[in-house]
């Protein structure tokens, strides 16, 4: 029964929302780290696209599942422009991603936290 709780799609989906987040600050973080390095080309994390394909999917297979096999994938950009040693890390960009996956993160921790306030104030509830 408990477990039921945490399985619904909400809970599947805000999971699944933090981890990504979790592996973008790294990716992030390494491209920060990097930004001097000759040669070194930038990171991302492609997921949200995916997320959105597998609520959007007509199969007979539960939306659950298909979020549940969702991962995120770091790719590289070789789109962004390089500088003349070969590297296209941008501090700026990075920066503004940086605090961008950050407020994504704190609001999904804060989608968790009202859930899980619903669910005992409905366990309380049940009690009276």
């Amino acid at each position: 029964m408990v477990r039921s709780f945490f399985s619904d799609l909400t809970t599947v989906m805000l999971a699944k929302c933090l981890d990504a987040c979790g592996l973008r600050q790294r990716v992030i973080a390494n491209n920060i780290a990097n930004v001097e390095t000759p040669g070194f080309t930038r990171s991302e994390v492609a997921f949200e696209s995916r997320l959105k394909e597998a609520l959007e999917a007509t199969s007979e297979e539960s939306a659950i599942s298909r979020i549940e096999k969702i991962q995120p994938e770091i790719i590289q950009d070789n789109i962004s422009p390089a500088r003349p040693n070969g590297n296209n890390v941008s501090i700026e960009k990075e920066m503004a991603d940086m605090t961008k996956n950050s407020m994504q993160y704190e609001a999904l921790v804060q989608l968790m936290n009202l859930k899980a306030a619903m669910i005992r104030m409905a366990m309380n509830e049940g009690r009276r």
